[in-house]
């Protein structure tokens, strides 16, 4: 058994059960549809079928990050306990995530000065790439290794993923911004 805790977001595009059967602790995302916040407590809240059909209806979903404070308290019961914790976190090049949660990890590193760690690692990654990259994670925490040596697997292997993805429907991206009017005909 590990002598620390892996954490992760919603966002690593895993199921309840993984997690769960994992033994990892999620901190969950937030999204608004339609003017109703929701917690990406992953299709606990909403079906996928009901939010997929709410997109395709020309529902605009929009998203934001873990805030410092909800890092703190879903990790505080750990490092207040003494019991280290290695995040790994949704890529800084697509969300303000990495940041939150470096600073959450200090605020509590100064409130437990003798308690547990919380060390954040910027996965680089999203959506299964993300998920991907924790799960070996995982694989490597559950052969014996230490926070030190899992993090350090982490940082060895983060760009060895390719991550590939697929859209069926360009309209979203378009409506987003992510993509301007002459991508999307293109």
């Amino acid at each position: 058994m590990s002598d620390f805790v892996l954490t992760c977001e919603s966002a690593a595009d895993r199921t309840r059960e993984f997690f769960a059967a994992r033994n990892i602790p999620v901190v969950c995302f937030h999204y608004e549809i339609d003017d109703v916040v929701y917690t990406d407590d992953l299709y606990q809240s909403i079906t996928p079928d009901k939010f997929f059909a709410q997109i395709a209806a020309g529902a605009m979903p929009k998203t934001s990050q873990v805030s410092v404070g909800e890092y703190e308290e879903f990790w505080e019961p750990f490092v207040a306990e003494g019991k280290d914790v290695l995040h790994l976190t949704l890529s800084s090049g697509i969300s303000g995530t990495y940041g939150s949660a470096c600073v959450a990890a200090q605020m509590l590193a100064d409130r437990y000065p003798q308690g547990g760690k919380v060390r954040v690692i910027d996965s680089l990654g999203a959506s299964s790439g993300f998920g991907l990259l924790l799960e070996y994670a995982a694989d490597v925490r559950d052969s014996g290794a230490s926070l030190d040596e899992t993090a350090a697997w982490i940082e060895e292997h983060k760009l060895n993923l390719h991550h590939w993805f697929f859209s069926t429907d360009l309209s979203s991206y378009l409506r987003g911004g992510r993509i301007s009017a002459a991508s999307a005909i293109i």
